[in-house]
């Protein structure tokens, strides 16, 4: 009766996780499967198996035979360095291959990094997170690992204001620093253009910046340094013009600073109209306050004209005084003009753009004699005249 033969293939090669059939192992390892002999267990992952062939019926014999297969992972082992400081994106993995025939496709997250021959791989600059890594040799065993990235030290991420203001007149600036994570606080310095660590200080008193790009460095105790970009606009002082642009009217034209402006005339509540209707004559202070709270200030003389009321006219057509109507009223241009006859019925009504009263009423011309007017500037003071005048035909 011959003795059940288990082979002695050592070369085979079996991939982690592959699952073989008794006839698998038998055609790859030799033996003598016409004694209708079995193989346990099946390999199921990186380790030593023992396989026992024994000879079954009709053979009468108990004889065993055994062999040994070894099946290896690809990855031997995998050395995790998480992220060193915060946003540094410095983790990185150390991966070394065993068992297996190169050459080695290396894949992360599912795309490929490198097709290599070495068997000691490290894979740097890698920003936390979750990752999926893979190595295939050339007989396309794979295996796969999952790691993740752990984030480094405290996070150092601020978000930096710009404060522009006025030092005496003349626009200057400085920066408001809030960190991200204010427990952090008592552990940071500062610093200014420099990464230098004679350079840094306690708070972030920063003033007077030039114009430009600059960066702010943030340093913690634990060595860990970041640094966050800016910039600084350009701001020209504010230069004001006062001007007597039209009849009582000062216009207040303002340059430089930074909008939006405020105006202040003659000591009135603050205002975004550029312009001011005087109601005497006298000199005038005109203030203005930009949006960083910039002011400039200066003054204007003005002689006021107050509205001039003819006491007659001569509607005759002879081009002399052949209308009647306030004159100087360009300062109101809500004014409106009442004339009454003297029985009190209301015969014209004129506001700031009515060329006047011709001395007719619905079409026919009204008998000489005195009429009454009232005018009402409607400009928020209150003003108004009420008098009377000749029409001389």
């Amino acid at each position: 009766q011959p003795q059940p033969d288990a082979g002695t293939d050592a070369n085979m090669d079996i991939c982690e996780g592959d699952v073989l059939t008794d006839a698998d192992l038998f055609a790859a390892l030799g033996g003598t499967p016409d004694l209708g002999g079995t193989w346990s267990p099946a390999p199921a992952g990186a380790g030593i198996y023992t396989y026992t062939v024994a000879a079954t019926a009709p053979c009468a014999t108990d004889a065993t035979a055994t062999v040994t297969v070894a099946v290896n992972s690809l990855i031997q082992s995998l050395d995790i360095n998480h992220e060193s400081c915060w946003e540094s994106n410095d983790g990185s993995i150390e991966v070394a291959i065993e068992s297996s025939i190169a050459p080695y496709t290396i894949a992360l997250n599912s795309a490929t990094v490198e097709v290599t021959l070495d068997s000691n791989i490290t894979i740097d600059g890698l920003a936390p997170g979750n990752y999926t890594f893979s190595v295939t040799d050339t007989n396309g065993c794979e295996s796969i690992s999952e790691f993740d990235i752990l984030p480094g030290g405290p996070n150092l991420g601020a978000t930096i204001e710009l404060i522009y203001s006025c030092d005496s007149g003349t626009p200057t600036n400085s920066i408001l620093v809030n960190l991200d994570d204010p427990s952090i606080s008592e552990s940071v310095l500062y610093a200014l253009d420099s990464t230098n660590p004679d350079d840094f200080i306690l708070t972030p008193d920063f003033g007077s910046i030039n114009v430009g790009n600059h960066f702010l460095s943030i340093l913690h105790t634990n060595g860990c340094l970041i640094s966050i970009p800016f910039s600084i606009e350009d701001t020209t002082p504010l230069e004001l013009d006062l001007i007597n642009s039209g009849t009582n009217e000062v216009t207040a034209n303002v340059s430089g600073g930074s909008p939006p402006y405020t105006y202040f005339f003659d000591n009135q509540s603050g205002s975004s109209n550029n312009t001011y209707t005087v109601d005497r004559s006298g000199t005038f202070v005109v203030r203005v306050l930009d949006g960083n709270g910039c002011e400039i200030m200066d003054t204007i003389t003005i002689n006021f004209f107050d509205i001039d009321i003819p006491n007659f006219f001569t509607p005759n057509n002879d081009g002399q005084n052949d209308i009647w109507r306030p004159r100087n009223v360009e300062p109101y241009p809500n004014i409106e003009t009442f004339i009454f006859d003297r029985y009190g019925r209301k015969i014209k009504i004129m506001g700031p753009l009515n060329e006047g009263w011709d001395g007719t009423y619905e079409s026919k011309a009204v008998p000489s004699g005195d009429y009454w007017f009232i005018i009402e500037l409607n400009d928020g003071t209150g003003r108004e005249f009420v008098g009377h005048f000749t029409l001389y035909r």
